[in-house]
């Protein structure tokens, strides 16, 4: 039985953004889900795998340095679920490929995704991680559709 609400973001120019709760009861924890298309910048033959662990580090590194940069956020820094995928065996030069990121966080206290407050705090998250993670990447451009 789904408990959840979900929030969908139209504020990112290449990116699907929803932020929602595990359980609207009880919302102690809230995910974002970020989905692009990413199309690989260069045609060189390059090793994707260490690529996609580098950005899936990347995140889980950003996360950590904003929770601990904000101190008055109510998210727990070391209780966080990241779960990047992009299917490396589909990347091809001028052929765009599906990624999905979705972060699990948990609050140390209750406050409703579809807040203003949540939604500001959440849409902040997105901004840093698409500015600091995705946007930097040299690999890969990212993209709101697939063509």
């Amino acid at each position: 039985m789904k408990t959840g609400k979900e929030v969908k973001t139209t504020n990112f120019k290449d990116y699907n953004v929803i932020f929602g709760s595990v359980n609207n009861k009880n919302p102690k924890a809230v995910y974002i889900n970020l989905s692009a298309w990413v199309e690989p910048k260069n045609e060189l033959d390059v090793n994707y795998s260490r690529i996609i662990r580098n950005i899936n580090k990347k995140v889980k590194q950003e996360l950590y340095l904003l929770f601990d940069y904000e101190k008055d956020s109510n998210f727990i820094k070391d209780r966080t679920i990241v779960d990047f995928d992009i299917r490396e065996s589909g990347i091809r030069f001028g052929k765009r490929s599906f990624m999905n990121c979705e972060i699990t966080l948990f609050s140390e206290i209750e406050i409703p995704v579809n807040s203003e407050h949540m939604k500001e705090v959440l849409t902040n998250v997105s901004n840093q991680l698409i500015k600091k993670v995705f946007e930097s990447n040299d690999s890969f451009s990212f993209h709101k559709k697939k063509k």
